[in-house]
């Protein structure tokens, strides 16, 4: 896959005026600059969305695809992805539940809305706080990754590895697997999976992040430097042509679209090449891949 042959749709999304922000990928907190949003468009250009925001009544996540009503999702602390493939879009989130944290609900772009949710117990006894999901479609079905972070240590990071058939109906139950980091994105790469994760750095700044991990889940090498020090944020993997390209919010303000190619996982504290730079991003605007084209991102 050349590229000077990628294809990246950045879609402006409107957000109801009395909506404030939420970080994306954060335990629940103080309002922040804007909404986290996570998009992805369909097969027919239609964009699905998942908004998670910030108001005087705490957090509230709303699902919509263009064309329809948007749908409440859940009102309170949440995480959550989207991701669509075999003719489903399966919205991911957990939420705060000493037992059955993890949800999933499944929209048919073609049928009427957003079907109920599905809980999904977390194995054990550990509770903790919703900080990340992640979730990319396999070639019979979805994998999701479900993050926590325990409430009276945030760098406590734990991970549980979820598989759904087609519909997006869980194959068995979610069982932990040891990643501890960050979770940002996941993507199949044709016989396991790449992570995306977020280093927090030092006084440089952030860094993306990068392991492969088994069809189980299990970590093949430490994370490596995927970027260089700066901002990173709403950080999307596309593979495709036995490539693994990432697409993320970087810079040192966070304004510019960047892509890195992040198939080879490369090692701890190598500076990475720099990263492809798009140009600017505004707050207002968030990433959405076209990969409609099969092998073109």
């Amino acid at each position: 896959m050349n590229a000077r042959r990628t294809f990246i749709s950045i879609v402006c999304i409107v957000i109801v005026s009395s909506w404030t922000g939420l970080a994306g990928a954060q335990p629940a907190g103080p309002p922040a600059a804007r909404p986290d949003v996570r998009a992805i468009q369909l097969p027919d250009g239609r964009v699905a969305r998942l908004v998670v925001t910030w108001g005087n009544e705490g957090c509230r996540a709303r699902f919509a695809i263009d064309g329809q009503e948007p749908v409440p999702v859940h009102d309170g602390p949440v995480a959550g992805t989207i991701v669509a493939d075999h003719g489903v879009v399966v919205l991911a989130y957990a939420v705060e539940d000493p037992r059955a944290p993890f949800r999933l609900r499944v929209s048919r772009p073609d049928g009427p809305g957003l079907g109920g949710p599905v809980s999904v117990d977390r194995p054990g006894a550990r509770a903790g706080v919703p900080f990340a999901v992640v979730a990319t479609s396999v070639l019979d079905g979805f994998a999701v990754f479900f993050q926590e972070v325990e409430a009276d240590d945030p760098s406590a990071a734990h991970t549980y590895l979820l598989g759904l058939d087609p519909r997006g109906v869980p194959r068995g139950p979610a069982r932990e697997v040891e990643v501890p980091w960050s979770l940002a994105a996941v993507a199949w790469n044709g016989h396991g999976f790449q992570l995306a994760l977020i280093y927090p750095g030092d006084g440089n700044g952030m860094r993306l992040s990068m392991v492969s991990a088994t069809v189980d889940g299990e970590p093949q090498q430490h994370p490596d430097w995927a970027s260089r020090a700066g901002f990173i944020a709403d950080v999307h993997l596309a593979a495709a042509g036995g490539r693994v390209l990432a697409f993320y919010r970087g810079g040192q303000g966070g304004d510019r679209l960047l892509e890195s190619d992040v198939t080879v996982i490369r090692g701890w504290g190598s500076e990475p090449p720099a990263a492809r730079d798009h140009g600017p991003l505004p707050q207002d605007r968030v990433i959405v891949l076209d990969t409609r084209d099969g092998d073109q991102v």
